[in-house]
């Protein structure tokens, strides 16, 4: 990462920085704890202040309610109805025998009787005088709550007397209550302060204006007061222990790093305007690392000159082998590219017959697709070897690209360059391949450009005529030795274009030369099996083109969705057809394009209606649906729900496919080809780590696919690992007609 120049300062002023930042955050810190415990506070303060206030309203409403109860008992009392029919001794029963009786609260100021014309039974009391918080008339009969300065307020309220048996009224019966009194008599409180209750007002007051009139204070919190000012003191002592924590950091600063960097950094730079030996400071440092970092530093410069000396001794060395393929120990493309400059120069100077030879292993994708990377590398290791062994002495081979070796011979003529070329194809065609477990036969194409000084050639164009010539062996299945000439470049160019893309642009506008094969892949439980759907073109000539250059067209034209099309189209035909047996079944695979389409669940309208008869799956590899997982989630259910199965193919190719395999929309998992090859040929913990893989995928209820079955050894092996179904040569090879397969 490149520092731009303005960010470099010195590290006092990084430190400030860092200090002042810290100091900041901390404050900020500070302030939101402060800004959060006056917010709870406000909010205990408030939910008090609310259970108060409904504290109150039930308060209130349950004492009013059993004022009634106890005016409604007095007034169904026998003594009551006596006075009512003969108040004679009223007053005694008024001032001696209703005082001492059981319905007398000791909260009642006073009680009255009145007649049915709702006039004082008998005039107050003579002996103890007139209370008037009862009326001589009842004017109202509605509860009131009656204010005099002289004492507190009392509530006043009635209630009827009915004659026995029947609704007519009597009487009535008056009680003149002190309400705060009896509110703190007959209540228990536990969110208001009792002695904060008092009534204000004027006058007289309805019974239901209590409530606005009733003022009242909640109980204190002492936890939340407590910790308000633990909060408060703790933000003080946070800001002393800042403010002292930022003295002592700079001088800690100061004495343990900012000194220290400082003489370490002259030291340095005395070292470098000096030669010969300088002693480090003598200053002693705080820190046991600087004192460490300052004797690493003299010794650093000690041992300086001695390393310089061995590097010179291993320059030579590392020439050697930055010049040699890791792979087969051969020369590289760097080595390549010295020695062909030095070609080019030396022919500026004195031109002298010059041969390029490119030889290229055909199919070798494919063949290290199939057998995996490890018989891929031994392949080409046996290939340089072989064709290294067969060259002259002073030629050697270079490795110039993953399959292809290239070779510059001088002072040659066509014929012994022809001859040259021969003998090197003949050992690649006789090499022991098949010890590697290749058990296709290995072929290669050699192509050889040549310049002489008579013919004024283009020295500089030897690789690419070499290529074009090389090219021109692949195609041919005979001459896989071919010298360039000018007419090739036209060629060249027409077998590319014309043949090659003209063909396949055909099949992708129409479908013309598209021969889908169709390879088994067998339930091993129950025998039955279905059939991937693989993709084959053939030109005019009937000539084979190879799923190599298909897709290379199709990839580099970004044809994949109109393509896959085309082969959804040619499986339903052969589907209408017949082609592929009832009650089997295919796949087709999709590229990762055509799975991201708007309109990918409607391409496979033509096929459903064959989901009664056939196990149709729809195969998306393992990278295209680990890298659009939420939108293929969507996509792929649809299809599912509508019956068609969803493989996982090439499972294992890549490294997050487990980490997604729970939350997966698939039914089948198809083990790719490289962890077939590491259960059978690996060593035993790969084949652990294989086999708990697959028990994992059995145990989520997942079908099992393992590809490359070859022989019965590898069949057996893949069986006891857990697979479901099996595909490869050994149940059958990818044919025009799908083969039936009999375990």
């Amino acid at each position: 990462m490149k520092i731009p120049e303005g960010l470099i300062r010195p590290i006092r002023f990084y430190f400030a920085v860092f200090l002042t930042l810290s100091i900041l955050g901390l404050l900020i810190i500070n302030f939101k704890l402060y800004n959060q415990g006056e917010q709870i506070r406000k909010a205990v303060v408030e939910k008090n202040q609310e259970q108060a206030a409904l504290e109150m309203q039930r308060v209130l409403t349950f004492s009013l309610n059993d004022l009634q109860s106890k005016l409604r008992k007095i007034s169904e009392w026998d003594e009551v109805f006596q006075q009512l029919r003969d108040p004679s001794y009223y007053f005694f029963w008024h001032d001696e025998r209703m005082q001492e009786s059981r319905y007398f609260h000791p909260s009642f100021s006073n009680l009255e009787l009145y007649n049915a014309e709702k006039t004082l039974l008998m005039p107050a009391s003579p002996s103890k005088g007139y209370d008037s918080s009862l009326p001589q008339t009842i004017d109202n009969l509605q509860s009131m709550v009656v204010f005099r300065d002289y004492n507190p307020p009392h509530l006043n309220i009635y209630e009827p007397i009915y004659q026995r048996g029947s609704r007519n009224v009597i009487g009535y019966v008056g009680v003149s209550v002190d309400i705060v009194d009896y509110l703190l008599r007959e209540n228990t409180f536990y969110h208001i302060e009792k002695t904060s209750i008092r009534l204000h007002g004027s006058g007289s007051v309805s019974s239901r204006e209590i409530q606005e009139l009733i003022q009242f204070k909640p109980v204190q919190n002492p936890v939340s007061d407590e910790l308000w000012e633990l909060i408060k003191s703790f933000m003080m002592d946070m800001f002393v222990f800042l403010s002292m924590a930022t003295i002592l950091m700079y001088f800690i600063f100061n004495l343990a790093f900012y000194s220290p960097i400082q003489m370490l950094s002259l030291y340095i730079e005395r070292l470098q305007k000096r030669s010969g030996e300088i002693k480090p400071p003598e200053e002693r440092f705080l820190l046991k690392e600087f004192e460490q970092l300052k004797q690493s530093i003299y010794l650093y410069h000690q041992n300086l000159n001695r390393a310089q000396a061995k590097l010179d001794e291993q320059n030579q060395i590392v020439w050697d082998q930055a010049r040699r393929d890791v792979l087969t120990n051969i020369y590289n493309r760097r080595a390549f590219d010295e020695a062909w400059n030095g070609v080019l120069y030396q022919y500026a100077k004195d031109p002298i017959s010059t041969t390029f030879i490119l030889f290229d292993c055909d199919f070798f994708k494919a063949l290290n697709d199939t057998y995996g990377h490890e018989v891929g590398d031994e392949v080409i290791r046996l290939t340089a070897k072989t064709i290294q062994d067969h060259l002259p002495l002073e030629s050697p081979a270079y490795r110039i690209g993953g399959d292809e070796f290239a070779v510059i011979i001088q002072n040659k003529s066509a014929q012994e360059i022809q001859q040259i070329a021969q003998v090197c194809l003949t050992a690649l065609a006789n090499a022991n391949f098949a010890q590697l477990g290749v058990k296709e036969m290995v072929t290669f194409s050699v192509g050889i450009s040549q310049a002489v000084p008579e013919e004024n050639n283009d020295v500089a164009s030897l690789p690419r005529q070499a290529d074009i010539a090389m090219y021109k062996a692949k195609q041919s299945p005979q001459n896989k030795i071919q010298v360039y000439h000018q007419l090739l470049d036209r060629e060249a160019q027409s077998l590319v274009s014309n043949q090659v893309v003209t063909t396949v642009m055909k099949a992708v506008e129409s479908g013309v030369g598209i021969a889908m094969h169709y390879q088994p892949i067998v339930n091993m439980q129950t025998s039955g099996m279905y059939y991937e759907s693989l993709v084959r073109l053939q030109d005019e000539d009937g000539s084979m083109v190879f799923p190599n250059d298909i897709f290379s067209v199709v990839n580099r034209r970004r044809l994949e969705v109109d393509f896959d099309q085309q082969v959804i189209k040619k499986v339903v035909e052969d589907l209408q057809n017949g082609v592929i047996p009832k009650n089997t079944g295919v796949s087709v695979n999709v590229s990762a394009k055509t799975l991201l389409q708007p309109a990918f669940v409607s391409l496979f309208d033509s096929m459903e209606a064959y989901l009664n008869d056939y196990k149709l799956v729809i195969e998306v590899t393992e990278n295209s649906l680990v890298d659009h997982m939420e939108y293929a989630k969507d996509v792929l259910n649809e299809l599912r729900e509508k019956g068609f199965k969803i493989a996982l193919d090439d499972f294992g190719s890549g490294y997050s496919s487990i980490r997604y395999l729970a939350h997966m929309p698939v039914d089948i998992i198809k083990f790719d080809r490289s962890l077939v090859l590491a259960l059978c040929e690996g060593d035993s913990k790969t084949r652990k780590i294989v086999q708990s893989t697959a028990s994992m995928i059995l145990e989520a209820n997942y079908q099992l696919v393992m590809e490359g079955i070859e022989d019965e050894a590898m069949q057996a092996t893949s069986l006891e690992a857990g697979a479901t179904h099996i595909q490869g040569y050994l149940l059958g090879k990818p044919s025009r007609e799908p083969q039936s397969v009999s375990l």
